[in-house]
């Protein structure tokens, strides 16, 4: 009985360490990518979004009012690309929120420590939505 209680224990000794190493080395999954939209006026935002199971997410937010806000919330994205345009007399405060996730931060982070860009009137552009340790860069463009 002693002998095969040992070995019981170094069967579940050994499964955890095979565990410990193997969801080390994978991504997060079940991470949601959360970008914020806030701005006057009729801005667009509209995002493409690739997910783990190789399903693509298409989302599209617009702003009419003086202050309007949207908002995506999309689970198990591996990546994807967004574009954003301003009218000439708008504005739009887009934040990616990165805290807590692998996802990079495609704009230069703010002093508050936020992952935001402030886009002026006339804005137009894309930006590539990527993990941590990837590269990712911001294509930030002007009519």
């Amino acid at each position: 009985m002693k002998k095969q209680t040992m070995m019981i224990a170094a069967s579940l000794a050994g499964a955890l360490a095979l565990v410990g190493t193997t969801t080390a080395q994978t991504p997060q999954s079940g991470e949601a990518f959360v970008l914020e939209m806030l701005g006057q006026r009729g801005w667009e935002v509209s995002c493409r979004l690739n997910q783990d199971d190789g399903d693509v997410i298409e989302s599209r937010e617009r702003g009419r009012g003086l202050h309007d806000n949207g908002r995506f919330a999309v689970a198990d994205v591996t990546g994807g690309l967004c574009s954003y345009s301003v009218p000439e007399r708008g504005e739009l405060r887009l934040t990616v929120s990165v805290e807590h996730t692998s996802f990079a931060c495609p704009f230069p982070v703010d002093d508050a420590g936020f992952c935001r860009a402030y886009l002026r009137p006339g804005d137009e552009g894309s930006f590539q939505i990527t993990r941590r340790g990837a590269s990712s860069v911001a294509q930030a463009g002007t009519r």
